[in-house]
């Protein structure tokens, strides 16, 4: 009895000293994100992380949360504090994530390719702003050859948890992939996933595109015109005026809307006999396999109006982070779908353990019986984890309009619903970036940042609607 509860207890600990922890401490900010408060979002998130120490499993995501949500408060100072941990963390390791049976946890958030992907662009944008060419060249060298990488180092994840799959004895992992009973389709929206090419986000090549045409800078900024309307489709009016040569004063808007789609568990059971090889054991309960399945946020505006005084026009969508989320999603799902089984040979193995301890015992004792029952259903917990963590504050979707700078240079962007904000961008110039943020559906466009590329001198925006001196109706 003794032996069963210190087992029981070991297992039911390591169950809850897992990833879960995670999942756990940033509940509350996850309830605020969700709200639209980033205000309350930022202190509980900050509240969240006391633990987080150097070295900590989740170090990475949780500075990469910290970087989204400091910079959605429009502290951008704060946020190039934890983007360089990031940066620093992510150079230093690209794998991990997989399960530690001597821990039953999962292992060290290293990042998706989106997270590492969308980190990149976010520094560029942020280099554009402080004027630092030399930076801003590094971050969109990675961003231009980082899609390869990603291709391989994907492939070789996928080989090699799957060879760890093919060799263990227990498992007929051949004979269940080729059965059809898990089906990628109930975890990941397919449509979506198809919508780009694999591990390919828009902004990137766009971004470089836009520098290429605009700067006078003697910096490599090339990009595929063809991708991009490959994966945007040709009518786009911001790609059918970008066009080299022309130095008409112009301004780029930029807003992120709603929030990308995050992971939960999904646990299925399937027949033992079905994937366990051989006669299938005595005494186990269940077998549960745990993936990882994509949940969509529909909490968002859509359509926004830009109005320079002079002309209205719809921002267009330039990323669907859905859709670059669903695309990595289905492109790792193998690998996911190979560590579910082998999680659930560990689950297996360890109730064979506790029934071979207590077998005559628990004839004897209905207690011994209960215990090892509940010892059975925690290791069955614990060893079956679906990795849910993943960067919550990304954007839903990424818009972009380009448009001629004002005389006066007073600009306005409202939402159908009717939220709006008015900003000043500086006239003299020859190229404005904007950009802005709206949380949730009716929540404020949010000012980020804005500044020219022939100046590291930001405007603020126009608090005071009523200097929108330019005579517009909308």
């Amino acid at each position: 009895m003794k032996i069963l509860c210190s087992l029981t207890t070991l297992i039911v600990a390591s169950f809850f000293t897992s990833c879960a922890s995670y999942q756990q401490s940033t509940r509350e900010f996850r309830n605020s994100w969700d709200q639209g408060n980033e205000v309350e979002a930022l202190a509980n998130l900050e509240d969240a992380g006391k633990d987080i120490k150097p070295g900590h499993d989740e170090e990475l995501l949780w500075n990469l949360e910290m970087s989204s949500v400091l910079r959605s408060n429009q502290l951008p100072e704060q946020a190039d504090y934890h983007l360089g941990v990031s940066k620093t963390l992510v150079d230093e390791n690209f794998g991990g994530g997989f399960i530690k049976p001597q821990q039953k946890g999962l292992g060290e958030y290293v990042g998706k390719f989106h997270d590492r992907n969308m980190l990149e662009i976010y520094r560029a944008c942020r280099f554009l702003e402080l004027g630092e060419a030399s930076k801003v060249q590094a971050a969109f060298t990675e961003l231009r050859f980082k899609r390869e990488e990603a291709r391989e180092l994907n492939l070789k994840k996928i080989q090699d948890a799957e060879s760890k799959a093919y060799q263990n004895k227990n498992l007929k992992y051949n004979q269940l992939v080729q059965s059809g009973e898990v089906k990628v389709q109930d975890f990941v929206n397919i449509e979506l996933s198809n919508k780009y090419s694999e591990f390919y986000n828009p902004m990137g090549d766009y971004l470089r595109l836009v520098l290429k045409n605009r700067t006078n800078k003697n910096l490599d900024f090339g990009a595929s015109e063809s991708n991009l309307k490959q994966a945007l489709g040709p009518r786009k009016k911001f790609l059918m005026t970008e066009t080299l040569g022309n130095q008409d004063p112009v301004t780029y808007v930029f807003l992120e809307t709603g929030s990308a789609p995050f992971r939960v568990e999904k646990k299925i059971r399937l027949p033992l006999a079905l994937f366990f090889a051989g006669q299938p054991p005595g005494g186990v309960l269940y077998a549960p396999i745990a993936f990882p399945q994509l949940q969509y946020r529909t909490d968002f505006d859509d359509r926004f109006i830009v109005n320079n005084g002079i002309t209205r026009a719809y921002l267009e969508e330039l990323v669907d982070m859905d859709a670059v989320v669903s695309s990595e999603f289905k492109s790792d799902f193998p690998r996911e779908m190979a560590k579910a089984m082998i999680q659930t040979a560990l689950a297996v193995a360890a109730q064979v353990a506790i029934e071979v301890t207590t077998k005559d015992k628990q004839q004897e004792s209905v207690a011994v019986a209960l215990f090892a029952t509940i010892a059975k259903v925690a290791a069955a917990e614990a060893f079956t984890q679906a990795d849910e963590r993943s960067w919550y504050s990304l954007p839903k979707r990424i818009l972009v309009q380009r448009v001629k700078t004002p005389p006066k240079g007073v600009m306005r962007v409202s939402s159908t619903n009717g939220q709006k904000v008015t900003f000043r961008i500086d006239p003299k110039s020859k190229t404005n970036f904007v950009f802005l943020k709206s949380l949730r559906t009716n929540s404020p466009i949010k000012l980020l940042s804005n500044f020219t590329l022939d100046s590291a001198i930001a405007l603020k925006d126009v608090e005071d609607a009523d200097t929108y001196a330019i005579n517009s109706t909308e």
